[in-house]
């Protein structure tokens, strides 16, 4: 069977780094999903409802590195249309000056803002996977580096935004994002320059039997994907095409 040309060429880009990971870019995922195997934490990616690499999955976990969550063009523009980032020093830790546009990830699913009207993944924080009664301590979500062409912020939509991280003021144990066991939350995620963020974190907590846990991992989201990655996830969609074709 003869592949299509635009097939070919996405195969042929699949060595470059970008490549290496699937790409998350609608519905529902828990990007920090923490779990608990053979007495370790284990920051991972649970997509519950997504879409990846085009093709809609269920109930899938990934490895941090496996996934690339993608932040599309679409959530600059509104924010541009809306007038830009809010006044108020209290919108200060976005990293944009008030009136300039940035690109994120919506807290919501619903409403014009929300992630099903601007066509971007909706993003969760999962503990779920962690018994209650195991954990004497919340989950603890430490930001520890960002590499990345930008400022990165995660926060909570309320009468005024509440930050829990931002590398607009630099990194400091202050960057936490606390949640229980049992839990699951959603945030704004916030990105102030187009490209690829390598978002490292480190998760702990303390277990009720087996003491104080901690782990490390990097997560990668790619605000506009280049060329390449798109590519990727055409590669994905046709070998998903071929493999229909042969049943």
């Amino acid at each position: 069977m003869k592949l299509s040309i635009a097939v070919m060429s996405a195969f042929a880009l699949v060595s470059s780094p970008i490549n290496a990971a699937n790409l998350f870019t609608a519905e529902h995922g828990d990007v920090w999903g923490i779990g608990y195997e053979d007495g370790e934490l284990e920051p991972h990616v649970h997509i519950e409802g997504g879409v990846v690499n085009g093709v809609f999955v269920d109930e899938e976990e990934y490895h941090a590195d496996e996934i690339i969550t993608v932040v599309p063009q679409s959530t600059f523009d509104y924010i541009s249309s809306n007038g830009g980032r809010p006044g108020g020093s209290e919108w200060d830790a976005i990293g944009v000056a008030a009136g300039e546009g940035f690109y994120f990830l919506p807290q919501a699913s619903a409403g014009v803002a929300g992630a099903d009207a601007l066509g971007t993944p909706f993003v969760g924080i999962g503990t779920e996977e962690l018994e209650v009664g195991d954990w004497a301590s919340a989950i603890s979500i430490q930001l520890l580096s960002v590499s990345g062409p930008g400022e990165f912020s995660i926060w909570e939509d309320g009468l005024s935004p509440f930050f829990f991280m931002s590398t607009a003021d630099g990194i400091d144990g202050n960057d936490e994002f606390l949640q229980p066991a049992g839990g699951h939350g959603h945030v704004n995620w916030g990105f102030t320059q187009a490209g690829n963020y390598d978002i490292t974190v480190r998760v702990s907590g303390t277990h009720a039997i087996d003491g104080f846990k901690s782990s490390d991992a990097t997560f990668t989201f790619s605000v506009i994907p280049e060329p390449s990655t798109s590519l990727f996830a055409l590669f994905g969609a046709g070998l998903l095409i071929l493999r229909r074709r042969k049943k």
